[in-house]
């Protein structure tokens, strides 16, 4: 009888411990924040948005998509206007392509925010070269509907290591 509730025991600890272990997320070199919920609608369809005007050079369809107001804020904490970002992302004869992954995003009543991670490729001095980052949006719905750009803030990818990596 000592035997069998001393298995017993083992076994519900061996259950229990294996259910805890089942329900961490996976870890793939990065932290993972399973509360953060991911993008969908309006702030979705913004990222998406943002990545065919990117992918068009259409900085009209870019700078309509921003709050007069707009505000861009670089990985070095410089603020410069958020329609030179639009310049930089739409202007020149080299044709620029960008993909998005990994998409977060909430939404409270009239403001909300999405991040991705992105690749930028383009040509510099005639070579070929890819930026990696993640951006960050917030947004509010304006008065006529329609979800504006109020601030974006953007970080190259950085490899430190025994910190990121």
């Amino acid at each position: 009888m000592k035997k069998l509730s001393v298995a017993f025991v083992t076994l519900v600890l061996a259950m229990g411990c294996s259910m805890l272990v089942a329900q961490q997320p996976a870890r793939h070199g990065h932290m993972h924040h399973p509360m953060t919920p991911p993008a969908t609608g309006a702030m979705l369809h913004i990222a998406n948005n943002l990545v065919d005007a990117i992918n068009n050079k259409d900085s009209a369809a870019l700078e309509k998509m921003l709050t007069p107001d707009a505000v861009y804020l670089d990985e070095d904490g410089h603020a410069p206007p958020a329609r030179a970002w639009v310049q930089k992302l739409t202007a020149g004869a080299s044709p620029k392509h960008i993909t998005i992954s990994e998409t977060h995003g909430q939404m409270w009543g009239d403001a909300g925010w999405v991040s991705f991670n992105y690749t930028l490729t383009e040509d510099y001095k005639g070579q070929p070269k890819t930026l990696k980052g993640t951006a960050s949006i917030v947004a509010r719905k304006a008065a006529d509907g329609d979800w504006q750009i109020k601030m974006i803030h953007g970080a190259l990818e950085q490899k430190v290591a025994g910190i990121t990596q």
